[in-house]
């Protein structure tokens, strides 16, 4: 079209009269090639930066999609981790609790022999308690035997003593017990606690020992050669008393320097509340638990 309006152009050129000016529709028909060429030239540039952007843009979502393709494989990746994770936890919760299945089976079979043997114990210390009454049973009916035993032996000992002296009638003292100014007096070999000598005493119808003079005090002093005995003095139930009920506050005494003092010092426990005779010869208190020789006394009997 540009090309017949140039042509035309042209041919009016040609015939148009010389000397005489251009037509108006021929400066019409240039500028209406202007402006078509104008707006040709801006379609072309607004295409070109249409364009430009579109392909920029799209190199943006190229990039965004690369990225968010990575992060896909990225997070896929781990999502796969995971799960395999799981899955091995998964194994060794399996084992776990087969494990627990085992354990919880043995325990069982274990609670139960436990139980079995509580019976079997039940059983065992029934039948010890019964022997065990059985055995006090026997052991008083022994205790009752040894005791007339040493009754019949200290009655054959006066009867020999007299015999002795032409049949006239003596006081003595069981064997092996030692007499002195009318009482006997048994020194033991061996050693034990305060309450144990006490009751050994008893069981053999005396008493521990009881001071009640000076020459007494020396006897005892000389007989034990600086041996440390336990008498028949003690505070465990108030104040000291002697165990025959001699009256301790007007009779002898013979404290060591400071004694008593019931030292709770010592770490055994509680205080000192049973007294002794020391190498020395005063009288100490110390704890009752602790382990002395002791001396057992009896008024002189006589026997026919």
């Amino acid at each position: 079209m540009i090309y017949e309006n140039l042509q035309n152009s042209r041919i009016e050129e040609k015939t148009q009269e010389p000397g005489k000016a251009p037509s108006q529709s021929f400066l019409w028909r240039i500028l209406s090639w202007t402006h078509l060429l104008l707006f040709s030239l801006g379609l072309s540039l607004l295409l070109l930066v249409v364009v430009s952007v579109i392909g920029s843009q799209n190199s943006q979502l190229r990039r965004d999609l690369g990225t968010l393709r990575a992060t896909l494989d990225n997070t896929t990746s781990k999502i796969k981790a995971e799960f395999q994770s799981l899955d091995s936890r998964a194994d060794s919760f399996e084992k776990g609790i087969s494990s627990l299945k085992v354990d919880v089976e043995d325990h069982r079979q274990e609670l139960q022999a436990g139980r079995d043997l509580s019976q079997k114990v039940t059983s065992l210390e029934s039948t010890v308690e019964k022997r065990e009454q059985a055995l006090k049973t026997d052991l008083s009916d022994l205790t009752d035997h040894v005791q007339q035993l040493r009754k019949d032996l200290k009655a054959l000992t006066c009867q020999l003593a007299n015999l002795k002296n032409n049949g006239s009638e003596v006081a003595c003292c069981p064997l092996h017990w030692t007499e002195h100014e009318g009482s006997c007096y048994w020194f033991s070999e061996s050693e034990k606690s305060w309450p144990e000598a006490d009751k050994y005493c008893r069981l053999e119808n005396s008493h521990l020992v009881v001071v009640n003079s000076l020459e007494e005090q020396n006897f005892l002093q000389n007989r034990l050669a600086n041996v440390v005995s336990w008498i028949g003095l003690t505070d465990q139930n108030g104040p000291w008393r002697w165990v025959d009920g001699t009256d301790f506050e007007k009779g002898f005494k013979n404290w060591a320097p400071l004694q008593p003092d019931n030292w709770f010092g010592h770490g055994l426990g509680g205080g000192e509340d049973c007294a002794h005779i020391t190498t020395g010869g005063p009288w100490n208190d110390d704890v009752c638990q602790r382990t002395f020789r002791w001396i057992c006394e009896m008024k002189l009997a006589k026997e026919s």
